[in-house]
């Protein structure tokens, strides 16, 4: 009769040591996310959202949304690229469109305190589609120094950055 063998601690060392040096290793090459979206106050107040530095990337629609856990009718804002007559960098929130964009809902129509928000973006950078989001409030906005937006740091983080090192090109920004 043959007796199988059962692990004992070494066995399960070993296989614990193989597991966290495999994660470690997947954990350090693993990209800091990079937004390609940004909330920002424009000069009268209004807000504005802005794609990064991504080379070739275009953008198909921009949206805002209340993100409440109420289960009512969804309450956004959002333009679309209907003719995809080019990218645009910026878009103003409830102004109309750019030329050859089109208005595709307008229940949300302004921002209020205390409610949380999240913009999006959905588009391309040659054949890979590329999606974007930055939550955020009215007292976020409020918060940023003068050329500073607000950008996706990962999950449902934020963070203040210079305008100017948020528009600059980055090719990384454009891989997901």
């Amino acid at each position: 009769m043959t007796r199988g063998r059962r692990p004992g601690r070494g066995g399960t060392a070993v296989a614990l040591a193989a597991l966290a040096f495999f994660g470690a290793a997947c954990d350090a090459t693993a990209p800091t996310p990079k937004g390609v979206l940004a909330v920002e106050r424009a000069e009268d107040g209004g807000v504005r959202l802005l794609l990064g530095g991504c080379p070739g990337y275009v953008a198909s629609d921009f949206s805002v949304l209340e993100d409440t856990d109420d289960d009512g009718e969804l309450v956004t804002w959002s333009v679309h690229n209907g003719g995809w007559t080019g990218s645009v960098n910026e878009i103003r929130l409830f102004q109309a469109p750019p030329e050859g964009w089109r208005s595709t809902d307008d229940s949300l129509t302004a921002l209020r305190e205390g409610v949380p928000y999240v913009a999006t973006v959905n588009g391309t950078a040659g054949d890979l589609s590329l999606r974007s989001r930055v939550p955020f409030t009215a007292a976020d906005l409020a918060g940023l120094g003068g050329g500073q937006v607000l950008a996706w740091a990962g999950g449902e983080e934020t963070l203040k950055v210079s305008r100017d090192v948020f528009l600059r090109a980055d090719p990384d920004r454009c891989r997901p």
